[in-house]
């Protein structure tokens, strides 16, 4: 048995479960695709109380995490949020994150689940010397993702602020269902949606249960991945890694190289990629699966990281790091039958018709 979120007993008798970083989660309630589609065109919620969620507080938290953050943090203003990275001294990924300035000197830092444990050791240990603290709250609150281009109308049913004042990327703190929360214009689906974190616990299931009374769909992590994959997402474990670099994943605009200090900008600098993270769609629905090899003119060239079906093109696609040259059509090998496809740019989805940039009814 793996560890629980609030809404565990909600997700055990409506979904089927699977092990994700150590917890019993959803994988999927009427079907993956179903629920990825959902989203694309109406109204999902996904339960992600899993991932770490950690306040840094303190007259040197900005600064502090400037130091450790690739992206600039202490110029963000309350309640204006930011993806970012956290590198090793080498450079490599140690995580990507959103963090959310909620007061004058305190920040809130949302990260992925498998990698809750490393990063508050290691910002315990990097956080000496600077008049700031960490304070983990993962266990003590809950995080649901609304997400889709109908997650504005569902939301404000249950919410007294005007959600349409909100930005992407922006937030507010309120209350809903008498339970005090903070909601940032965030989530990782490529749509236009919501996240909302809260410590008063017993309030998690009450407000779940209210916004699929009012239209959201429970969804799973099966299309949470297919979503992410769909928008071009990279994942920690997957496309992110210690091995990886920030421009070899296309992360580059999460990463500030005129910052007079940061931790691995010293090995950024003398970085000279050789590989890039690109996007592979098929040309028919066999669908390849992380360590698939990809070859380019019958030579190897790399290996899949994610794959999945994507309902909305009616292909497979997946992820992959190749050579920065690697143009064109290649050939992914999936069960000892090479299958074409073609390097396609993120997000494999036409931006006109989904995602949050698309034009509102």
């Amino acid at each position: 048995m793996g560890r629980k979120t609030p809404l565990y007993e909600f997700h055990k008798s409506k979904s089927h479960l699977g092990e994700f970083a150590g917890y019993d989660m959803p994988i999927w309630y009427d079907g993956i695709s179903k629920e990825a589609l959902n989203v694309r065109t109406n109204v999902g919620i996904f339960d992600t109380s899993h991932m770490g969620r950690v306040i840094i507080s303190g007259s040197d938290a900005g600064e502090f995490l400037d130091y450790i953050m690739t992206n600039e943090i202490s110029n963000l203003e309350i309640y204006q949020a930011r993806y970012s990275l956290m590198c090793n001294e080498n450079g490599g990924i140690k995580d990507d994150v959103i963090v959310t300035r909620i007061e004058k000197n305190s920040f809130l830092i949302v990260w992925n689940a498998i990698n809750r444990e490393k990063n508050i050791n290691w910002i315990e240990k990097e956080i000496m010397g600077f008049e700031a603290e960490v304070e983990d709250i993962s266990d003590e609150s809950f995080m649901i993702a609304i997400q889709g281009p109908k997650s504005e109308g569902c939301l404000q049913q249950i919410c007294k602020e005007d959600l349409s004042l909100v930005k992407r990327f922006r937030g507010l703190r309120t209350k809903i269902m008498e339970a005090d929360c903070i909601i940032t214009r965030t989530g990782y689906t490529g749509e236009d949606g919501f996240e909302i974190i809260s410590r008063d616990v017993e309030k998690a299931l009450k407000i779940w249960n209210s916004l699929i009374s009012l239209g959201a769909e429970p969804s799973g992590l099966g299309a949470r991945d297919v979503l992410r994959i769909e928008a071009g997402f990279p994942l920690y474990g997957n496309e992110l890694n210690e091995e990886i670099n920030p421009f070899e994943a296309r992360l580059d605009f999460a990463v500030k190289m005129n910052k007079p200090i940061f931790i691995g900008k010293e090995a950024l600098e003398k970085s000279k990629p050789i590989r890039i993270r690109v996007g592979i769609k098929m040309l028919d629905r066999s669908v390849p699966r992380s360590g698939y090899k990809v070859y380019f003119k019958g030579d190897l060239v790399g290996t899949i990281t994610s794959g999945t079906y994507s309902p909305i093109l009616n292909s497979s696609i997946a992820m992959a790091y190749v050579p920065i040259n690697i143009k064109g059509e290649v050939e992914v090998e999936i069960r000892d039958k090479m299958i074409k496809g073609i390097i396609t740019d993120f997000p494999f989805y036409d931006l006109r018709k989904y995602g949050w940039r698309r034009e509102r009814n």
